[in-house]
């Protein structure tokens, strides 16, 4: 008798469950899935200026790095040769998107040994220059290009980024110049983008 109790019960629970899955159906509502989609996309617009502002800071540690090799070297030049090295665009066209001298560096580089690796592709970003006022001062740059030639920040302005003998760097965006110490991180860039 215990078997025929069990069966019954078994059979009974089935068609318990099978009455709940068609009385109680489970979903979202095309409302409830329209407001989720809503809020994904407020979030993604929200996210995307600040992921681009990201990349960007990203991308312009190329040029500080850079500059930050071109002090050291100018330094080492000047210990052995009580001046400093001037060399012409190297790198990146600020006019263009094509390479300048990427093979082969200009002589003053050649001089200090700065030499950018690996030289095509994305990379370098910049056009890199330094000169010289007299044998106690220089200036080293970076110049991106403008709107479609700025690699950094497509569709924004040209900024350059500089450091001199005393190791200050800083940027020129526009009409704004931000100054920051190389030695203390201390400063702000700001924005390079708009």
């Amino acid at each position: 008798m215990s078997l025929l109790v069990r069966s019954e019960f078994v059979n009974h629970g089935e068609m318990i469950m099978k009455g709940l899955n068609i009385n109680n159906e489970q979903g979202f509502s095309l409302v409830e899935l329209m407001i989720v989609v809503g809020i994904i996309g407020v979030l993604a617009t929200l996210a995307v200026p600040k992921f681009q502002a990201f990349q960007a800071k990203a991308r312009s540690a190329e040029a500080k790095t850079m500059l930050n090799h071109i002090y050291t070297l100018e330094e080492a030049y000047k210990l052995d040769n009580n001046d400093y090295v001037t060399f012409g665009a190297y790198g990146r066209n600020s006019g263009s998107t094509a390479l300048v001298a990427c093979g082969t560096p200009p002589q003053g580089a050649q001089d200090i040994g700065f030499e950018i690796k690996p030289c095509g592709g994305p990379v370098p970003r910049y056009e890199y220059q330094a000169a010289r006022a007299n044998n106690s001062e220089f200036t080293a740059k970076a110049t991106t290009g403008a709107v479609n030639n700025n690699l950094v920040c497509p569709g924004s302005a040209a900024h350059t980024f500089s450091i001199n003998q005393d190791k200050q760097i800083w940027v020129e965006a526009g009409t704004a110049t931000n100054t920051a110490s190389a030695d203390t991180g201390t400063g702000s860039f700001g924005s390079l983008c708009n």
